[in-house]
């Protein structure tokens, strides 16, 4: 099996990690964690990770697999019917939550959608085991104690965060700030070893995800007029309320006011700051790929074909429109490009106050 990054791989008897049937210690750890399913005392998604990691889901023989464990024996404990990949979701969003907090000591917020915890699956550490005793494909314990591997997860949502605070959305990141702040800081992570490829079933999308709680029915019933006089009351009471501050609120609005205006040229300097960073490192990121991958296909072309065969190469036309006669004319350009590019990131000049985009037009 090809080793993925974020996934260690090891043997289950050379870490002491359980396998075969399950001990009387592991069935009590089992029933109770059952217990505590049902009365939803510790939340869902942190009882499925515990089942999960510590693979209780194995039954009594030990060759259950997690996916018929959600399918037959989950819907019994949590009077519900989840998918796998539901399953799969709230137990990562409880890991995402366990692991955040371990490499950013203060975050802004962490992870409450399981549709956040999709988008930073990928990036929760966990072992690469496989499945000896009978139920085949492999389990991917998370590792929840160590802080260098999380630094993926920390990293990727702080900037989920940061660009979310950017665009003044009241409720946090959404699933897509997330997923964009992901795939910039992917060459990086993928250099680290701090991401690895998703499952499928969690690259599927699943829109409707738990058949919208089986379309649960909601009651009406009759209205009770004390009840209505009694909110009726309450609603008057929060208006009187609010006529009586409006003095200190306003006073409040405009203390904030004069803050916001003060901190306004160093959010906006930030910004730019930012956003330039970003910039460059796409910039660099897509001219070191699209020079790595131009010399691995010469590389390749010489060991199979011989850079002999360029020659033969420059005398073709295809369609009237695509030629290399001119390779070296273009290497000349690109070296010299590259050589000017180099320099002036040696420098550090101030502004000249001009807009090379103008000075071409």
């Amino acid at each position: 099996m090809e080793a993925t990054a974020l996934a260690v791989v090891a043997n289950e008897e050379a870490l002491g990690l359980p396998s075969g049937p399950m001990s009387d210690s592991e069935k009590r750890d089992r029933h109770n964690s059952h217990l505590q399913l049902q009365a939803l005392s510790q939340g869902v998604g942190a009882v499925l990770s515990h089942f999960y990691n510590y693979r209780l889901f194995r039954g009594d023989d030990g060759k259950q697999s997690w996916e018929d464990y959600v399918k037959h024996e989950l819907p019994e404990w949590l009077n519900e019917r989840p998918s796998v990949d539901t399953a799969d979701m709230l137990r990562a969003l409880h890991e995402a939550q366990k692991l955040i907090p371990t490499c950013s000591p203060s975050p802004r917020s962490l992870p409450s959608r399981v549709t956040q915890a999709k988008e930073l699956f990928g990036l929760i550490p966990r072992r690469e085991l496989r499945h000896d005793s009978g139920t085949g494909g492999r389990w991917l314990p998370a590792i929840l104690d160590d802080p260098d591997a999380a630094q993926g997860i920390a990293k990727v949502w702080e900037l989920a965060c940061a660009n979310a605070e950017r665009n003044q959305r009241k409720n946090g990141p959404t699933a897509e700030d997330v997923r964009a702040a992901r795939e910039e800081l992917r060459p990086a992570l993928e250099q680290q070893g701090l991401i690895r490829s998703a499952p499928a079933s969690f690259q599927a999308a699943t829109a409707a995800r738990v058949e919208a709680a089986h379309q649960r029915t909601v009651n009406v019933t009759a209205v009770d007029p004390a009840e209505q006089e009694r909110k009726a009351a309450a609603f008057r009471d929060t208006m009187a309320n609010i006529r009586e501050t409006k003095v200190e609120r306003q006073a409040s609005v405009e203390v904030q006011s004069v803050k916001d205006e003060l901190s306004k040229a160093e959010r906006e300097r930030r910004h730019l700051l930012d956003e330039e960073v970003r910039h460059y490192n796409r910039c660099l990121h897509g001219a070191s790929k699209a020079i790595h991958e131009l010399l691995s296909y010469l590389e390749s072309l010489s060991h199979i074909h011989g850079t002999q065969l360029l020659d033969e190469m420059r005398t073709v036309d295809v369609l009237g429109m695509i030629t290399v006669s001119d390779d070296m004319d273009r290497f000349q350009v690109m070296a010299t490009e590259l050589a000017q590019a180099g320099r002036l990131a040696r420098t550090s000049d101030p502004s000249t106050g001009m807009d090379a985009t103008t000075i071409n037009v």
